[in-house]
């Protein structure tokens, strides 16, 4: 089990919800730490008649969800 976040950002077009989940050892993040460390990746909208697709620096942060990441080990 590692530590992780679900970070949802609005897309720009049309102010749906955008989830991206990463690994992270941080204990917590803030919305500027999770800007650096996230701002260059590319993501997408994938809701229907969108795709909106660019830099996470081009959108606005509105949640950070810190879960713990489960993973089987390989068999």
């Amino acid at each position: 089990m590692s530590k992780a976040y679900r970070i949802v950002f609005a897309c720009p077009k049309g102010g749906h919800n955008i989830n991206l989940q990463r690994k992270c050892s941080k204990p917590a993040l803030s919305e500027n730490e999770a800007m650096k460390i996230f701002g260059e990746e590319e993501i997408i909208c994938d809701s229907p008649r969108c795709g909106w697709h660019g830099k996470v620096s081009k959108t606005r942060l509105l949640r950070i969800l810190p879960f713990d990441w489960i993973f089987s080990p390989a068999s």
